[in-house]
């Protein structure tokens, strides 16, 4: 009997199940069929291989879908044509397959293979959304345009819609796919995707079943993704206590002082501004911070039982979660097995888990390895060598309400570094990474050295952030090859800096690069690769100010050890007042007491020129006391002699700092601290040339700069939790003379007041920020008529939490109170005596503009003489300036 292979025969007898057939255009057969014997297969000889009814698809791309060719053996009937056609319908581009049999000999046959090909996409329509919700949509989940139609594709596009809006919050949004043949391209088809979303369904309440033990307002904290519609009932509470007198009971607030962790809960119960939208895979996330939150408090049998989620009116959901808590397990004994390299007693330091405690498997494994806020036990092995070092904790026993633990060791051998790799440094020069690495070939392995590492190499501010480390361990030799993978930034930046506060503006524009090479330049190549620091730039106030400086910085002078060149020069002037001069530092890395110490030294000259200055600088103040007088007033007045006065002043002084930082971050310190001594005093030339002659004039007289200053600057960084980080700063500085001097003269005395540095006169002010009063508005006068502190001390306390934390961009938000003070007396010091503001701000680092800081502050203590009219909010901005 004559048959030939069609689609349903194939599927029928050999493959063994019964799909739909839809024909399009009935093939031709060959004349002469094979005659097949089911009850007895025989063997053939593929002689040839035909492919008919393709219109797009390739013909040997067919062939080799099917795995068959010219030369091979079949049995016919048997499994070798059924494989085939599996291999060729896996591909997902036909909709029909007919092989057909003809023989040529004996035992020889030829193939022909005719393929009817699926539809392909030639256009979409939607129905029942926007279009710039259709092109959102798109975005995420592209449709291209001839693709290959199927029955998967249309199920897969179906779904994609229905998540898309239902993560958007339309919870029981639907869609319907249509698909109409395009009448002007054969083969093609069309879908027609109609949308229902639905209402727009948001968090009414979270309601809990079950639990003992956790309020259901602490249980609603640990939730991120299912917040509440918005609710303020925070007056309305605290009104309550008060009026309860819960505040004195003894649970209420005043009987013991609450954590910080317990206000951040009281203000989630009562202050909720934003909603969310239902989203059931964030749901099961937030199910799964609920058991691991019950697990941290003991419960390790705790399981949700139960959830569900109820439309109620006005397109709002109820989520009702019901849990089983369980028991409250506390650790019993615990017990270390397997530890060589250090004691019982060391390693229950590190742990600082005892008996007793509540059971915290998560905590348990962060004090083993991982802890984010102090040490663990493997980074105390990894420090020692021992990279291939494993801690697993059992649970050995568990007896009524404790669990008896045995933490077991593998402490492997010590790994010591093989080679250091670097990768991504395409001007950087080699050598000048090695330098700061902490970790060297031959060293027994450390995990701190790499954090070290990292920390040095983000701090030369030639690379993105995000620096890739790669220990590459071979356990074979116990040793471990360290990659480092970097990527640098731009050669050259243009950076804006600028500053606004009470007195105004001040902006600058500087060409900066940290990655320059004066080596490379004098060769006659690209002068990029040596890390080292140039920087021209520009500053004006568009009120008679402006400065112009150059400056070097050489990180590691000679290449052998870090010694730091620095070397400037500006040229600055306003109205009639000019300045010239430049300074040349050294500074060097010491080891002691730990080598985050620097020590630095420069010496500075610069010459001054001045006709009519006012050395007092009470120009502004007496314009605005003249434009309150009477003319009869103004006339009478007495002008002070030394308002205006024309000579000439050398500068040359001599500074001493040292500095210590061991902050973890650059950009977004979470841990560690900064501590700075800074002197700064020049010679003692009333000592030289004395000050005898009283028919001299004050220029004369004072044709030098003569002081001593000293400013202690302090900051610690602490984390309280998450990414929350507390920074205490306080601030120390005094202005003294030498014991030739008469007195203490006018300059580099301290102006409080603002946010950032304010044009400079001859006197050389150091300013000093304090948020929420106007730039230079707490400043002293001595009896001589000289404005300036010569000693002042400052502390700020302040709260920051990261919005955005990655290599493009850091942006935090911070709440601050701080308070300072300055006063021309040394007799008048009052440690107590602070000038105080708070407020709120936002900091943020840009690749393009550098830092931002923007700050809102309320001055508590405005002076009584002020005649601004009493407190006010202030705003301050900066752009590349770091207040100090």
């Amino acid at each position: 009997m004559k048959k030939f292979f069609s689609r349903t025969v194939l599927l029928q007898l050999i493959m063994g199940a019964i799909l739909p057939v839809e024909v399009l255009a009935e093939p031709t057969p060959p004349a002469q069929l094979l005659e097949l014997d089911y009850t007895a297969p025989k063997s053939y000889l593929i002689e040839d291989i035909q492919v008919a009814g393709i219109q797009t698809l390739d013909k040997e791309a067919i062939i080799a879908f099917l795995g068959l060719k010219v030369g091979d053996t079949v049995t016919i009937p048997g499994p070798t044509i059924k494989e085939a056609i599996q291999r060729l319908w896996k591909q997902r581009l036909i909709k029909d397959v007919d092989i057909y049999a003809s023989p040529i000999k004996e035992h020889s046959v030829a193939l022909t293979i005719n393929i009817t090909e699926s539809p392909r996409l030639s256009a979409y329509t939607f129905e029942g959304i926007k279009r710039k919700e259709q092109e959102k949509f798109l975005e995420k989940h592209p449709l291209v345009k001839g693709k290959v139609v199927t029955e998967e594709l249309i199920k897969h596009t179906k779904q994609s819609i229905e998540d898309y809006w239902i993560e958007k919050g339309y919870l029981y949004a639907t869609a319907t796919i249509t698909t109409l043949p395009d009448p002007t391209k054969p083969d093609h088809t069309q879908l027609n995707i109609k949308i229902d979303k639905g209402d727009k369904l948001s968090i009414n309440a979270v309601h809990f079943e079950g639990n003992q033990h956790i309020s259901s307002d602490v249980l609603r904290g640990q939730l991120q993704h299912i917040r509440e519609k918005p609710h303020l009932t925070l007056v309305k509470d605290m009104l309550k206590q008060v009026l309860t007198l819960r505040p004195i009971s003894r649970k209420g607030v005043l009987w013991r002082p609450p954590n910080f962790k317990e206000y951040i809960k009281y203000l989630r119960k009562h202050v909720v501004f934003f909603y969310s939208k239902f989203n059931q895979t964030k749901f099961e996330e937030d199910k799964k911070r609920i058991i691991s939150y019950y697990q941290s408090k003991g419960f390790r049998d705790v399981a949700i039982v139960e959830d569900a989620v109820c439309k109620q009116d006005d397109a709002l959901l109820d989520v009702r979660i019901k849990v089983e808590e369980g028991k409250q397990y506390r650790v019993g004994s615990l017990k270390w097995v397997g530890n060589y390299r250090y004691d019982d007693d060391t390693l229950n330091q590190i742990l600082d888990i005892k008996k007793g405690d509540v059971y915290n498997p998560s905590l348990l494994q962060q004090r083993l390895s991982g802890n984010p806020v102090g040490e663990d036990v493997a980074t105390l092995y990894a420090d020692d060598g021992h990279l291939f070092f494993q801690a697993e904790p059992v649970e050995v026993g568990l007896v009524g309400d404790t669990v008896a633990l045995e933490i077991r060791i593998q402490e492997g051998p010590q790994a010591r570094i093989n080679k250091i790799v670097i990768e991504g440094n395409t001007l950087t020069h080699d050598h000048v990474i090695r330098r700061e690495l902490r970790t060297l070939p031959g060293d027994k392995f450390s995990r701190t050295k790499v954090k070290r590492s990292y920390r040095e190499l983000a701090s030369l501010g030639i690379f993105d952030p995000v620096i890739d480390i790669l220990p590459i361990p071979s356990p074979a030799d116990n040793t471990v090859d360290i990659k480092y993978k970097v990527k640098e930034r731009p050669k050259f930046d243009l950076k804006f800096s600028s500053t606004f506060g009470g007195e105004g503006f001040l902006g600058g524009l500087g060409l900066v690069t940290n990655n320059f090479s004066l080596g490379n330049l004098f060769r006659g190549r690209v002068p990029a690769g040596s890390a080292q620091t140039l920087e021209v730039k520009a500053e004006s106030n568009f009120d008679g100010y402006k400065n112009l400086a150059l400056q070097f910085t050489e990180p590691w002078l000679g290449s052998t050890k870090p010694r730091q060149l620095h070397v400037s020069a500006s040229r600055a002037w306003k109205d009639n007042i000019g300045s010239t001069g430049g300074s040349v530092g050294l500074g060097t890395r010491l080891t002691w007491p730990d080598d985050y110490t620097v020590l630095r030294g420069s010496l500075a000259y610069y010459h001054h020129a001045y006709k009519d200055y006012n050395l007092l600088g009470v120009e502004e103040k007496e314009k605005e006391d003249e434009s309150t007088m009477s003319p009869k007033k103004s006339t009478s007045k007495k002008e002070h002699p030394l308002k205006s006065l024309d000579g000439r002043l050398h500068d040359l002084a001599t500074t001493i700092s040292l500095e210590r930082n061991s902050t973890d971050n650059p950009l977004y310190p979470k841990e560690g601290s900064s501590l700075s001594l800074r002197v700064r005093l020049t010679p003692p030339w009333s000592a030289f040339f004395g000050e005898s002659d009283s028919s001299l004039s004050w220029p004369e007289k004072n044709r030098r700069k003569e002081y001593h200053q000293w400013i202690l600057d302090s900051s610690h960084f602490f984390r309280l939790f998450d990414n929350l980080v507390l920074n205490v700063r306080a601030q120390f500085g005094v202005l003294g003379k030498f014991a030739s001097q008469k007195s203490i003269g006018p300059f580099e005395r301290f102006y409080l007041g603002g946010h950032g540095p304010a044009p400079s006169s001859i006197r050389g002010k150091e300013n000093i920020s304090l948020r929420g009063y106007k730039d230079g508005h707490i400043t002293p006068e001595d009896k001589a008529g000289y404005k300036g502190g010569i000693i002042y001390d400052k502390l700020t306390l302040e709260l920051r939490y990261p919005i955005v934390t990655n290599y493009l961009a850091s942006i935090y938000a911070l709440a601050f109170a701080e308070g300072g003070n300055t006063w021309a007396q040394y007799k008048d010091y009052d440690l107590f005596d602070l000038k105080r503001s708070v407020g709120v701000g936002l900091r943020a680092y840009l690749p393009i503009l550098g830092s931002l800081g923007f700050d809102w502050g309320y001055g508590l203590n405005n002076k009584a003489n002020d005649k601004s009219g009493g407190n006010k909010l202030e705003f301050h901005f900066s752009m590349g300036v770091v207040p100090r």
